[in-house]
């Protein structure tokens, strides 16, 4: 009998927490770069939204430093500076409110610092030298947004051009100086976003991947698996879940060692990674336990594969004396109400199979998943 759980809601965060966490997960992975996810085939929807949010607060940010600036160039009579800069607030509200309803940005992040660099080279012909000092954030911005190829070259560009100014406007002395430091800001910041980019990476597959097999772990399966029910409800398509156990894995641990044991776990995750799709996940839920999640697959499918998984498995010999066998359930969601359901529908057909003399493959009942009771309790068998 099943203790009721009372599930208290949680405090709603204020307007300023949900801007914090917004900002904070807009700039935090690879900030503007995709990512591949999903084996290294599919980009990670999450992703992409952080770094259409990153995009968009920069441009916030640059119109609200150009906009006093510009209006400044209007009532001076800077007409021309003064329509470049109108111009260029133009492009980043557009980009703004592209990027607010989700869609991409009509100019790339390259190509708005370009413009950026040109309207102050603009400004700075026309005589107004404090513009120069703009170039320092845009030369900051230039490793955030871009990739590092887009990031060189646009330094160098800004480089070649600036340069020939700041000596035309200053002192020798003082036009190297200024040189100088533009470079330094810009070697900094690269390097700077460079660390941070291969540290949030080594962090990111740490939180995402068992350490032991290399396979994605539980964390990341229940985030994948709310899309694909996602998908599923919004547009039928289809997706499947293998729930997959190696039977008697505590005898090969016991007889042989912990070590064969975790070299026989390394091998089946490579064994199932070359048979599976790079559109497929496999996940290390737990112990010896794995599930596969096979996009666009229906039941019957789904079984078939599993068969294929669990033969070639037995004849692998991935572990020593009599080998190595797995008993897998098969359900795909087209009963399942919710993710626990979905799971709970797999993993009772793994339970039939064990209870059938195990090394085998079992269908979810669909009574069993139409009923949309999750089971709690933990099979003897685990």
């Amino acid at each position: 009998m099943r203790e009721s759980i009372k599930i208290t809601s949680p405090t709603p965060d204020s307007r300023w927490q949900i801007l914090q966490r917004h900002f904070r997960e807009a700039f935090s992975g690879e900030l503007v770069q995709q990512r591949r996810a999903h084996d290294g085939r599919r980009l990670d929807s999450a992703l992409v939204a952080n770094r259409r949010n990153a995009y968009r607060y920069i441009l916030l940010i640059l119109a609200v430093v150009l906009a006093p600036v510009d209006a400044h160039n209007f009532y001076t009579g800077q007409i021309i500076p003064a329509l470049a800069g109108l111009v260029l607030l133009l492009v980043f509200a557009s980009n703004i409110w592209l990027l607010s309803i989700g869609r991409d940005a009509f100019l790339s992040p390259a190509l708005v610092l370009l413009l950026t660099i040109a309207m102050v080279v603009l400004s700075v012909v026309y005589g107004q030298t404090y513009s120069l000092y703009w170039l320092y954030p845009l030369l900051v911005a230039l490793p955030v947004l871009l990739r590092t190829r887009w990031a060189v070259w646009l330094g160098i560009v800004c480089g070649v051009v600036v340069a020939p100014l700041v000596f035309y406007q200053f002192e020798p002395e003082t036009a190297t100086i200024i040189c100088l430091s533009m470079a330094h800001t810009w070697l900094v910041s690269a390097w700077l976003m460079y660390a941070v980019n291969v540290q949030s990476s080594r962090l990111n597959n740490m939180a995402l991947t068992d350490a032991l097999t290399g396979a994605f772990n539980r964390r990341y399966f229940e985030s994948l698996a709310e899309q694909a029910l996602e998908i599923w409800q919004r547009y039928q398509r289809p997706a499947s879940l293998l729930v997959l156990d190696i039977d008697h894995f505590k005898q090969i641990n016991d007889s042989y060692g912990h070590a064969t044991g975790d070299e026989a776990l390394k091998g089946l995750v490579a064994l199932i990674s070359q048979r599976i799709r790079g559109v497929d996940t496999l996940c290390r839920y737990g112990g010896e336990e794995f599930v596969v999640l096979l996009a666009e697959t229906g039941a019957i499918q789904a079984t078939r594969v599993a068969e294929e998984i669990r033969a070639k498995v037995q004849e692998a010999a991935l572990a020593p004396g009599p080998g190595l066998t797995i008993s897998i359930g098969v359900a795909d969601l087209t009963q399942a109400s919710s993710v626990e359901v979905w799971f709970q529908a797999a993993d009772g057909a793994l339970y039939r199979a064990k209870q059938a003399g195990r090394n085998r493959v079992e269908t979810d009942d669909s009574d069993v998943a139409a009923s949309g009771d999750a089971v709690e309790a933990v099979p003897l068998w685990r």
